[in-house]
């Protein structure tokens, strides 16, 4: 269930190819292999303006649901989609303009993705995700999602997203996590320079909620879902059971 406002980016999806595209090309290309074996449908969860999206469908041959109900990230999705990235896109992708409980796709993905979204959730929504993605899977489904993080920060910690430059301009982006609340607060600042000066600043801030691999592991377990092992570093591997409970 992605219950971000639909206001949500507002302010970061200016930025969020230019500054955001290296760590997502990193899990999307991990995902392709993944992508290449499913024989009845992907879904991805929170699919963003579609960095990973490009990558199930080019790998793949099935139909792909990318869910994304935040109307600005939507937009550059449909976008990146129209005209089609791949050849017989158009034909296999559709876009869903709502939360994961709102899908009707019951049995029809043998694969889901679920990437920046999770620790975005609140207990009892993403308890409710865990169910619906065991709904739309089938059994021995895999679903694929990033790894939460396990613990508050000890002390605030900045890092750089890097910098872009287009004809005179560039664009920076930085991000600062810290502890608040018992929860994770990510404010992400962008610049906008040209020429040394300053032309614009910008931005937006998300809380995360940290969680344990052991908790996750207890919590899929609920839904049916096996935590198996890792993708990548930062990615993990999850199966649907034959039986749900």
């Amino acid at each position: 269930m992605d219950t971000r406002p639909a206001e949500a980016y507002a302010v970061s999806a200016e930025f969020y190819d230019l500054l955001h595209a290296r760590s997502y090309h990193r899990h999307a290309q991990a995902l392709a292999g993944p992508a290449a074996a499913a024989r009845i449908g992907i879904v991805e969860i929170g699919a963003g303006t579609g960095l990973v999206t490009e990558v199930l469908i080019d790998a793949s041959i099935v139909p792909v649901h990318a869910v994304e109900p935040a109307a600005t990230m939507r937009s550059l999705l449909l976008s990146r989609l129209h005209p089609p990235v791949g050849r017989s896109a158009a034909d296999r992708v559709t876009v869903h303009a709502c939360s994961a409980l709102d899908l009707s796709l019951t049995g029809q993905a043998d694969l889901a993705v679920c990437l920046r979204l999770v620790p975005c959730l609140p207990p009892e929504e993403r308890r409710a995700l865990w169910q619906a993605v065991a709904d739309l899977l089938v059994p021995g489904g895999l679903l694929f999602l990033d790894r939460p993080p396990a613990r508050l920060p000890v002390r605030p910690t900045r890092r750089s997203l890097g910098g872009v430059r287009l004809g005179t301009d560039t664009y920076r982006g930085q991000v600062t996590a810290r502890a608040e609340d018992g929860l994770i607060r990510c404010d992400y600042a962008y610049l906008v320079c040209r020429q040394g000066r300053i032309l614009r600043r910008a931005q937006e801030s998300f809380l995360l909620r940290p969680m344990t691999v052991r908790a996750l592991r207890e919590e899929l377990a609920q839904a049916g879902l096996v935590l198996e092992d890792e993708l990548t570093a930062d990615v993990l591997r999850v199966r649907r059971g034959v039986r749900r409970p």
